[in-house]
């Protein structure tokens, strides 16, 4: 069985390892990145988000759907 200060010392695993560290953590950013710009410009993925969200919002973009639609704010 490999020793882990022995591992830690080749340089090919240690290679892939920060390229499987630099690749998780852009996958976790543009995930994040993502939701946050589909939120902030009412921008739905599915039409069925699209729907839920009408009448919280009000205003709603879909990709499916290019019109925008429009609907009475709750008060």
């Amino acid at each position: 069985m490999v020793d882990l200060a022995q591992l830690m010392e080749n340089e090919v695993f240690m290679a892939f390892a920060s390229h499987t560290m630099i690749v998780l953590l852009k996958m976790m950013f543009l995930s994040t990145a993502n939701a946050f710009y589909r939120l902030s410009r009412k921008v739905f993925a599915n039409p069925e988000d699209c729907h839920n969200k009408v009448s919280q919002i009000g205003q709603v973009k879909n990709r499916f759907f290019p019109i925008v639609l429009e609907t009475k704010s709750p008060r």
